[in-house]
């Protein structure tokens, strides 16, 4: 057999013929690069006993270019595309607002006291931080500290779900 540099010369019709006929208009070089290595490939396993070189050929071009086509249509169609646009529009807490509504969490305040109470709606509507929520109602941070503790403590024994 000839060397594998004349081979790819007179194949590399072939290789196109097959990328046309399976209608790729998208990346076609990285397509024809997998029918370079297909055709290396059969040039290397080719037995002259089992027929003509151009069918083996042929059959295992076709093949690794579909096998490629089908890999790279399931990263298509699972894999979506990273837009930055999406980010900047949408809330990245948006899906857990519910959860901070006012009445959803007064549901939560019926047993704790007026200062934790204070703490639970200044923190997680009112988006306050303990120095700022001491300063509104005039009281220590440490203060403060405390009726968050004391709130966790019992909001955590409310919702103890033991299976």
């Amino acid at each position: 057999m000839e060397n594998f540099s004349a081979v790819t010369n007179e194949f590399t019709p072939m290789i196109h013929h097959i990328i046309r006929s399976l209608s790729i208009y998208k990346n076609k070089d990285d397509f024809f690069q997998v029918g370079l290595i297909a055709l290396w490939e059969s040039y290397e396993k080719f037995n002259e006993e089992n027929g003509k070189f151009s069918n083996f050929a042929d059959t295992v071009i076709k093949g690794r270019i579909i096998n490629e086509l089908k890999r790279h249509h399931k990263y298509e169609t699972h894999i979506m595309p990273f837009d930055s646009a999406i980010l900047e529009v949408k809330d990245p807490f948006a899906m857990h607002e519910e959860a901070f509504f006012l009445e959803n969490i007064l549901i939560y305040t019926e047993t704790l006291t007026l200062n934790q109470q204070r703490w639970l709606i200044q923190t997680f509507i009112g988006n306050k931080t303990l120095s700022e929520i001491a300063d509104m109602y005039q009281v220590t941070t440490a203060a403060v500290k405390s009726w968050r503790k004391s709130a966790l403590l019992k909001l955590r024994k409310k919702t103890d779900f033991t299976l």
